[in-house]
């Protein structure tokens, strides 16, 4: 079951992607922007697309909750996912391999930083898989299956993107071992609200992910690795000596958060909004939808 209007998706990416999307990256990566000037620090999008993307997400479930209440729905009916196994593997793959670009291309040089966030990307995403796989099973007794795998992986990826350029390998691999935990903790929370359907795990994989991968900067940061990726003023984090410096670089970095949150939720709203009243709504007939499935 599709909910959303092909077109009311198609008007909201245009939106987003020229103009939602381009605030955070305009505040967080250009050198004149107000929150990297304030000491911001986001390497390859951990806020900027992750957690953005998580508060433009809340407010589109939250304007389909509006149209299906009206409709007379007491929950939101839930989309479940049948996904290929073996197209489900490639598109992994395929990710894992585009990220090897994502994240090292924010070097913007192919030197020994590149290398070394390579390598950060590469562990954090394989221990995110094996603590994901290990602390479901311990949750269900069984084999979590291939959809567990998959956003183990995703998960680590996700955590290690504002960080790649940051900390060392051995941070990377403590940080992957910590995101699977978070992941399934986050995921059993977000399915406890029946107002929303989040078949892909955007909540608890790119929002949770990417915002705990933000404020880990200022834990996990080694100065060092910062500044070899174009960082020289971020200090050392809390783990690594960094004190009271640590503590300020924290408080920027949630000052970021609420700011980008906040922004992105009330415009993204205001947008879906608009796109419901142009369009007549925004979802779809589900039971046209559900007799084409």
């Amino acid at each position: 079951m599709r909910k959303l209007k092909l077109e009311a998706f198609f008007l909201y990416s245009i939106v987003y992607f020229i103009i939602l999307w381009s605030l955070p990256a305009a505040w967080i990566w250009n050198p004149t922007g107000w929150l990297y000037s304030m000491g911001v620090r986001d390497f390859a999008g951990g806020l900027v697309v992750h957690g953005a993307a998580g508060a433009a997400g809340f407010a589109i479930v939250l304007q389909i909750w509006r149209e299906e209440k009206r409709k007379g729905f007491k929950e939101s009916p839930q989309v479940r996912l049948n996904p290929s196994p073996g197209w489900l593997t490639l598109s992994i793959l395929l990710l894992w391999l585009g990220w090897f670009g994502f994240n090292p291309g924010s070097t913007l040089a192919l030197n020994l930083e590149a290398q070394i966030v390579i390598l950060t990307t590469f562990l954090a995403a394989s221990s995110a898989f094996l603590s994901t796989m290990f602390f479901r099973y311990l949750m269900v007794n069984e084999n979590p299956g291939l959809i567990y795998a998959v956003n183990g992986i995703l998960m680590g990826l996700i955590v290690i993107a504002p960080l790649a350029g940051f900390v060392s390998p051995a941070s990377a691999v403590i940080l992957g071992l910590i995101a699977g935990p978070i992941f399934l903790f986050a995921e059993k929370w977000f399915s406890k609200f029946k107002w929303f359907s989040d078949p892909v795990g955007l909540f608890p994989g790119h929002m949770m992910g990417g915002l705990f991968g933000l404020s880990m900067i200022a834990f996990f940061t080694q100065q060092p690795f910062a500044s070899a990726a174009g960082s020289p003023n971020l200090p050392n984090g809390l783990l690594f000596g960094g004190g009271y410096s640590a503590l300020q670089q924290l408080g920027v970095e949630l000052l970021a958060v609420v700011a980008v949150m906040i922004t992105i939720f009330a415009l993204s709203f205001a947008t879906v909004w608009a796109i419901s009243h142009v369009l007549h709504g925004t979802t779809t007939d589900y039971k046209k939808e559900q007799l084409a499935v």
